[in-house]
């Protein structure tokens, strides 16, 4: 029964906002759209860190073993062989694939390149050579060497960074209705730039993996903050105009993201390079009036006179007839 009466009193007070008082602050009007254009730059950086991802983890067309001179006897090394016959007698061969990317071998004595000679085989023992990931010369893979026998480790990444983001949602999204959607963009935005700023400064690919993880749920909160608090300062016609107006500034990350890759040749740069727009995006801090809070937000938490203020600042800002009485405290919510 409880239930029911806050669920009609949350619909009453969804109506009255819509008919009664977001008019009167000036509608969709001059203010609204300002918040609204510094609320798509965070769609911007988000978006930029989210498919970055794909460069991260991206695995080289080609890898094989270096060759490891130690394996391989003496008489071997003063031999006059060409650079494809010392691939071919050092490296493994897959079944009719050419030869194996993950094992070489070598032979105890070598006098023809006939194939005859006994072989034994062995893992890599001085790592691979890559050839150029798209857009890089390095990523996650080729920096920790994510293949052969840890090559499971890629679509692990991949799994806790999307587990991160979903977290981020449920988690920084049910924060937002607790703390605002000012606070809890701030909070989140500070967040995934301090461990985007980590993730440049990685030791290991689990390090790598954990801060990617933790960065993604800050990411995950910082976008939905910024989407709630667009809708909330936008009338039912342009919500639907405003919703993918952002998207489209998350298309133009994407686009823009291969071209920061050539660019920075590195992860660790492009890393860099994706993280600038959030710390970027730490301006909102002193700049309340970019990205201030929800007055729908401040009115179904009943705080009364912060709703008050918030609502003749943007009745101020929107240029509509302001008159103190307007909004009076008292009866707001009755």
């Amino acid at each position: 029964m409880t239930s029911g009466v806050s669920v009609s009193a949350s619909c009453r007070l969804q109506m009255d906002y819509e008919a009664k008082i977001f008019p009167q602050s000036g509608g969709y009007g001059r203010y609204n759209r300002v918040v609204v254009v510094f609320s798509w730059f965070p769609t911007f950086a988000v978006m930029l860190n989210l498919f970055s991802d794909v460069f991260y983890t991206l695995i080289p067309s080609m890898y094989r073993c270096k060759p490891d001179p130690e394996q391989l006897p003496s008489s071997f090394l003063l031999s006059n062989y060409s650079k494809q016959d010392y691939l071919n007698l050092t490296l493994s061969w897959a079944n009719g694939s050419g030869l194996s990317p993950c094992e070489l071998w070598y032979n105890a004595n070598i006098s023809d390149l006939s194939g005859e000679v006994p072989q034994k085989t062995a893992s890599c023992t001085t790592g691979w050579e890559y050839s150029t990931v798209v857009g890089l010369q390095s990523n996650f893979v080729t920096e920790w060497n994510l293949v052969c026998d840890d090559y499971w480790k890629i679509p692990l990444h991949r799994i806790c960074f999307m587990v991160g983001w979903i977290v981020g949602y449920v988690f920084l999204g049910s924060l937002c209705d607790w703390l605002g959607r000012r606070r809890g963009f701030l909070l989140s935005i500070t967040l995934s730039s301090l461990f985007g700023v980590a993730v440049c400064l990685s030791s290991s690919a689990v390090v790598f993996l954990l801060l990617r993880l933790c960065q993604g749920a800050f990411l995950a909160g910082v976008f939905v903050s910024s989407y709630i608090l667009r809708l909330e300062l936008s009338d039912p016609s342009h919500r639907l105009m405003v919703a993918m107006t952002g998207t489209f500034f998350g298309v133009s990350a994407e686009l823009l993201l291969p071209g920061f890759a050539v660019l920075s040749r590195d992860w660790p740069i492009l890393q860099a390079v994706a993280t600038l727009p959030l710390l970027l995006l730490l301006s909102y801090w002193c700049c309340a009036s970019v990205f201030p809070e929800s007055p729908r937000w401040l009115l179904a938490t009943d705080h009364i006179l912060q709703a008050k203020r918030s609502l003749q600042e943007f009745t101020t800002r929107n240029g509509v007839c302001f008159r103190e009485e307007m909004y009076p405290g008292e009866a707001l919510l009755s």
